[in-house]
């Protein structure tokens, strides 16, 4: 009984608020009386329990929960007092709740001292990822302790650098895709040039009209093998270098406005609002994958099928202080105030896809701060979101 008595008022004296100091006192004074009836081994880990970020946890013989940290109402957004006497199993996402069972069956049974598994938590805001450890209690009655920790950031990151692998190995690949691409894509350049230049020739008695349709289509294919000659040229460049120099950031938002161009053909319009030709030191790999990652983040914040009322804009200008200033503006959702400061937060990110996770804006500050810069973001539901960099001009 001290256990769950305990646990009702370690998460009540945890969810009063500060102003409330006369029922703190009173809480404060109850959760003294109980701990008196406790020895000193329990008084000790009792404190441990509530210092801990994960969940420790007891259930009796029969798998019922009679002790809960304070830290289960942070993670699971639910009292204490809401689960105790429940049973473990009963808090779990049905479809893990058979595997739960049988951890429970087989610590009972003596078959093995301890488990450690990953499932999924029945939280108020929906499912949630932990990791659950259970050991045999040493008292022999058949009891489990144990605890619940979040592995929301440890998946974040797993899928991260699952991705980063992915790309890594995409970026091997791609120099040789692009050469084998690239050839016959001259070929083919080559001898549209010849076909439209000796078009008339060779047409001879055919009605003029004819010939123009001829011309026309062999114009729009030579335009489209354009387009392809150009996309392999973006992604042979997309590539890590160490090479630093004066970087012209207008070539490289154009670079990066053709990358997104297909995912943005079916959100909005790419408008570019450049100054004069601005040139920056840097790194022109880097320089390129930190703006993708802001134009990408910007053109996901448009809805699709709206393309006539919706757009992303490319500025670029001098301060008049010796600095460069991008500014890509989406007229997109505004990002929650909330969300705001966690932008830059290593593994965050805003705007995922089907695909997989979107893109992660900690590694544009990283890289534009490498190179002496700086980026700030404001957003609201009138004027969209508006990233703003700051770069030190090339001397």
């Amino acid at each position: 009984m001290a256990y769950q008595q305990l646990s009702q008022v370690v998460a009540l004296d945890t969810e009063r608020p500060e102003s409330d100091a006369l029922s703190r006192l009173s809480m404060l004074a109850l959760t003294s009386g109980l701990r008196s009836g406790l020895s000193a081994d329990a008084l000790r880990y009792h404190f441990l329990a509530e210092q801990l970020s994960e969940v420790v946890f007891h259930l009796d013989g029969s798998g019922r929960l009679t002790f809960l940290g304070p830290a289960w109402t942070s993670l699971s957004g639910q009292s204490v007092e809401e689960v105790l006497g429940k049973s473990l199993v009963e808090v779990m996402h049905p479809e893990d709740r058979p595997r739960v069972q049988a951890v429970l069956d087989a610590l009972a049974a003596r078959v093995q001292a301890s488990f450690r598994l990953e499932l999924r938590l029945m939280a108020a805001s929906g499912p949630l990822w932990v990791e659950l450890a259970a050991h045999s209690s040493p008292t022999g009655e058949g009891e489990v302790l144990g605890t619940l920790a979040d592995l929301t950031e440890h998946r974040q990151m797993q899928a991260r650098l699952q991705l980063s692998d992915r790309l890594a190995t995409l970026g091997m690949l791609v120099p040789g895709f692009a050469h084998d691409m690239n050839n016959p894509l001259a070929f083919m350049l080559a001898n549209l040039d010849y076909l439209l230049s000796s078009m008339e020739g060779v047409a001879g008695g055919t009605a003029p009209e004819r010939v123009a349709e001829w011309r026309e289509a062999l114009g729009e294919v030579r335009e489209g093998a354009e387009r392809l000659r150009q996309i392999i040229g973006q992604l042979r460049s997309f590539r890590a270098d160490s090479n630093q120099g004066p970087v012209d950031l207008n070539q490289v938002l154009d670079g990066v406005g053709q990358m997104v161009a297909s995912t943005l053909r079916s959100r909005g319009r790419l408008v570019r609002d450049y100054g004069a030709r601005v040139l920056v030191a840097g790194n022109e790999g880097g320089l390129r994958q930190a703006f993708l990652n802001l134009v990408l983040h910007a053109v996901l914040a448009l809805p699709e099928g709206d393309t006539e009322d919706n757009e992303v804009r490319l500025v670029t200008r001098e301060d008049g202080e010796g600095h460069v200033v991008v500014e890509v503006h989406d007229t997109g959702a505004a990002i929650p105030p909330d969300v705001l400061p966690r932008l830059f937060e290593p593994f965050f990110s805003l705007r995922g896809t089907e695909a997989g996770p979107g893109p992660v804006l900690s590694v544009c500050r990283d890289i534009l701060r490498g190179l002496g810069g700086s980026i700030s973001v404001t957003s609201s539901q009138e004027r969209g979101t508006v990233f703003r960099v700051t770069l030190p001009m090339a001397s």
